[in-house]
């Protein structure tokens, strides 16, 4: 089958020679995928219901590459012969790279997943000479009605709110494994690869790379959340890195303090926070990760885990504590035509975040450098704005007009520098430290 698997190498690139499912994070050969049925009538598959086409590993093909199921109706659709959750065709192409979100319920990851990926959805062509695009459209649209929502909302002047990630429902896909049912968290699928003034532009997709992204609900990463039934954060033992949202308006300590320069409602004490908000230790969120990485990493020890960026969220409310505020251009353009990305200026900004954590929330900055020795402490403001409140001083939302994004591109670009950077280049003089502080 791997032979006649892709007649479009010449558009993808070679097949890899393994395979990491997305979804169950089964590794596997090319030719053991399996193919989905297109005949109306192959309808029933094992583990995943009898409403879902058939999946089957095909004999015979099309001049053309594709597989015919049992009626005889050519397919290019595949799925993992673990899972049978259907991968697009990028995923055989494009080396992955996955990437964790983690964080407490309420800490804004959704946020900040949605305008970090609408950021790079622009600035990676215009400056960097990358494209980054869907791999899947079924997969990311969640991510594009949050997108639509934040940035392309036709009433400015109405608040809206991003739904709470939940920990069941249709952001989950559900297998039957064993007998007995196992929840799988649906990841978001892109593309990245070089164009236009990239130095490896002639490339294309070859020169590009698969990121798989996850975001959990918060709730995901409470102690006793991740069972052999709902493996939801398995994800976390492949990860190149992990991005931690930490938020500080849930921290009293550092409530009390931006309080005093900040009529921002989050951080006032005289409100009450909504009751979805209620504050959960977020140390306990970082050392309940490490135990699942001793749990299901292949090499569970300390110089072996996964780098760790800490997002730490809502920065256009505390970030004046910082004496480098207003937060300088992270990258800047070079004469090649495409920007490069200033690795000491990030980790300028990581020291002064990264004192001022120690001062207010000490135990964060424990955990995280317990969790790895390589961490960056990176600020970010997924709305650059207030949310809005009614008469009797509740969150109703944010006003879109008012969105502006703060560094949200920032962990992403210091991500790719530093392990992916024939796509991302680093300035000259920069360093490569990447600790804390």
């Amino acid at each position: 089958m791997s032979n006649r698997m892709l007649d479009e190498q010449d558009l993808l690139g070679p097949l890899l020679s393994k395979i990491t499912c997305p979804h169950c994070w089964h590794v596997f050969q090319p030719a053991d995928t399996l193919w989905i049925s297109e005949h109306p009538d192959l309808l029933g598959d094992r583990l995943l219901g009898p409403h879902v086409p058939q999946r089957f590993l095909p004999n015979r093909f099309t001049p053309q590459g594709k597989a015919l199921d049992s009626r005889g109706m050519p397919t290019s659709r595949l799925a993992c012969p673990h899972c049978h959750l259907e991968i697009p065709r990028g995923i055989f192409h494009l080396r992955p790279v996955f990437f964790s979100l983690l964080g407490a319920p309420a800490s804004g990851k959704s946020y900040f997943l949605t305008t970090m990926i609408w950021r790079l959805r622009k600035l990676l062509p215009e400056k960097f000479g990358l494209a980054l695009t869907d791999l899947d459209a079924i997969h990311n649209h969640r991510l594009q009605e949050y997108e639509n929502t934040l940035f392309l909302n036709r009433d400015g002047q109405t608040p809206v709110e991003l739904p709470k990630t939940e920990t069941t429902g249709d952001l989950y896909n559900l297998v039957m494994l064993g007998g007995a049912p196992v929840q799988y968290i649906k990841p978001f699928l892109f593309s990245i690869q070089p164009v236009g003034k990239h130095p490896r532009a002639n490339l294309g997709l070859r020169g590009g790379r698969a990121l798989v992204v996850y975001d959990n609900a918060g709730e995901s990463f409470l102690p006793g959340a991740d069972s052999a039934r709902s493996p939801v954060t398995r994800h976390l033992a492949l990860s190149a890195a992990w991005f931690f949202v930490f938020d500080p308006t849930q921290d009293l300590r550092f409530r009390r303090e931006v309080s005093r320069i900040s009529d921002d409602p989050q951080v006032r004490m005289d409100l009450d926070r909504p009751a979805r908000e209620v504050p959960y230790r977020q140390d306990v969120i970082l050392r309940e990760a490490w135990e699942r990485v001793l749990r299901h990493h292949e090499a569970p020890l300390r110089r072996g885990m996964p780098p760790l960026v800490v997002i730490v969220a809502k920065a256009d409310c505390w970030g004046p504590l910082l004496p480098c505020w207003p937060l300088p251009e992270p990258y800047r353009m070079t004469a090649k035509g495409v920007a490069g990305v200033s690795i000491e200026r990030i980790v300028e900004v990581s020291s002064a975040v990264r004192s001022l954590m120690e001062q207010y929330v000490p135990e964060i900055v424990a955990a995280a450098e317990t969790l790895s020795r390589d961490v960056i402490y990176i600020p970010v403001s997924a709305t650059g704005c207030s949310p809005e409140t009614n008469e009797r001083g509740e969150i109703i939302g944010f006003l879109p007009s008012k969105i502006q994004p703060i560094w949200v591109e920032t962990p992403i670009l210091y991500t790719l520098v530093r392990w992916m950077p024939g796509l991302v280049g680093r300035l000259v003089g920069s360093t490569s430290r990447g600790a804390a502080g």
